[in-house]
């Protein structure tokens, strides 16, 4: 199976939301600080990046948020949000991610994650700190 891992604009949020929402809000409701609204309102305004991952048969697997801090020594990506399923089929794409952080000028990727995630990115260089793991970029 092939998977493309596609980042929308802000300007094409609203169209693309219904295929983003339900994965987005089952993210939310184990965090609690956000709803899947807050996501979209922050995407529109370009705050955050919304991206999804589609299979060759048009079906969505995952969807990732993404979001950009700037420290005052270097700017980070946060992979806020990265949920689906048949994880195996697709996180290869974390590659593309960081290719794509790279060219925002970000030193560092950060994932907050669960443990599957954990293992999956490990052998990708990433690391365990607390409960999200990272990777110098």
């Amino acid at each position: 199976m092939e998977t493309k891992f596609i980042k929308f604009t802000k300007f094409e949020v609203d169209k693309i939301w219904p295929l983003a929402k339900d994965l987005v809000q089952l993210a939310c409701d184990t965090n609690g600080a956000f709803d899947a609204n807050d996501i979209k309102e922050f995407c529109k305004q370009g705050a955050m990046q919304l991206w999804l991952v589609v299979s060759d048969v048009d079906t969505v697997l995952a969807t990732v948020v993404t979001e950009i801090r700037s420290y005052p020594n270097y700017k980070v990506c946060d992979a806020r949000i990265v949920t689906g399923k048949q994880l195996d089929k697709w996180h290869h794409h974390v590659t593309d991610l960081e290719t794509w952080a790279k060219d925002q000028g970000c030193k560092k990727m950060e994932l907050f994650a669960r443990p599957g995630w954990e293992k999956v990115m490990k052998p990708k260089g990433y690391k365990k700190t607390h409960v999200q793991i990272e990777k110098e970029l």
